[in-house]
């Protein structure tokens, strides 16, 4: 990831003209933190709700913390690629770089109960949970800009493709049929959306959803796309314009509690959208969590708990990232507590969720 889109930068540019001040000094941890240690994942057990996973850019790295201890200092977990996992050394682990998208799900295709989905620089994976061994991985033009991935229930797995302001690559979804033995498990479908920057499988509805510069609804493998698990296809079901919230859309994700509703972030703040009215609900997000520029979004299971990763103009490793998490009150907005890891370029930090 290191150039973006043009039409996000020049959003970015017009940001630090209004919002040139930085977060208030009570949001921040007290504390710097030492940096992380290297984690073993020899011990680590499986995924339960919730760590925080972490794109860690300064790194490399693939992290995941805990929100209930205050310092950060060493990551529970943490991965890249290495040839001792199955990557390759030439065609795979160059590609790795800018961490950008990480997910867990519980999902037993592969026999391993949980697997990761992970995507940095020119790469993506797919590789078992915690241990990390490669599953499947494949690689990317430098101006593709892939910004999200998921896996799929039957372990074919999508990309969002932004693009880049250096090329004329990206604004797709890509759907992968990853669940395949070789030679066939890199048989792919192709779909417009511009600015694409996240994708999310729904269980409720049985479909996926994607957000670019629209939030768009698919439906996968059905008799009238005639897709399969070995030859997988999407049927665009509905695009929502983000004409009645703000421009550019950035990240997706469940609303805790409520199965109808999703959590999405633009550009411009942080907003609620409503599956049955198809429609984004007004003034749902309120107080200090209503912001912009907020690159990923997600909630604490049980907890009424809102976790945020939010470009600050307090890291300066790049022009997106920021060194802390923050925590905020899923009803009311209101700040709760950051954590903070003083030499890290956090481009998103999620809920490590294994359920979709």
């Amino acid at each position: 990831m290191k150039t973006l889109n043009a039409k996000i930068m020049f959003f970015f540019c017009c940001s630090i003209l209004f919002s040139a001040c930085k977060k208030d000094s009570g949001q921040q941890e007290a504390d710097k933190e030492a940096p992380a240690k290297k984690q073993s994942n020899a011990n680590v057990a499986l995924a339960t709700c919730c760590w925080i996973g972490t794109t860690n850019q300064a790194s490399d790295t693939m992290e995941a913390y805990d929100p209930a201890v205050t310092s950060w200092a060493s990551p529970k977990w943490s991965f890249k690629p290495t040839t001792a996992l199955g990557y390759s050394s030439t065609a795979e682990i160059p590609l790795w770089g800018d961490a950008v998208d990480l997910k867990v799900r519980n999902n037993n295709h592969w026999g391993s109960g949980q697997v990761i989905v992970a995507h940095a620089n020119r790469l993506s994976v797919i590789a078992k949970y915690p241990g990390g061994q490669r599953i499947w991985a494949t690689g990317f033009p430098t101006d593709a800009g892939i910004h999200g991935i998921e896996i799929l229930p039957d372990g074919n797995c999508v990309v969002a493709a932004a693009g880049t302001s250096a090329g004329t690559g990206g604004n797709y979804i890509r759907i992968y049929s990853s669940s395949q033995a070789a030679p066939n498990q890199y048989v792919n479908t192709i779909y417009p959306l511009t600015s694409a920057h996240q994708v999310l499988w729904d269980p409720s509805q049985n479909c996926l959803w994607a957000i670019g510069a629209t939030l768009n609804k698919y439906a996968y493998n059905t008799a009238a796309n005639g897709g399969t698990v070995s030859n997988p296809k999407l049927s665009l079901l509905m695009s929502y314009s983000l004409s009645t919230i703000t421009p550019w859309g950035h990240d997706i994700a469940t609303y805790d509690g409520d199965t109808n509703k999703l959590l999405v972030t633009t550009n411009g703040g942080v907003y609620v959208f409503s599956k049955s009215a198809g429609a984004f609900i007004p003034g749902a997000i309120t107080g200090a969590a209503q912001r912009p520029f907020v690159n990923s979004v997600s909630t604490l299971p049980g907890q009424n708990i809102m976790v945020q990763t939010y470009k600050d103009p307090g890291c300066t490793f790049n022009g997106w990232c920021a060194n802390h998490v923050d925590f905020y009150n899923l009803a009311t907005g209101a700040f709760l507590y950051s954590r903070t890891v003083s030499t890290a370029a956090f481009y998103r930090g999620k809920s490590f969720d294994p359920n979709y």
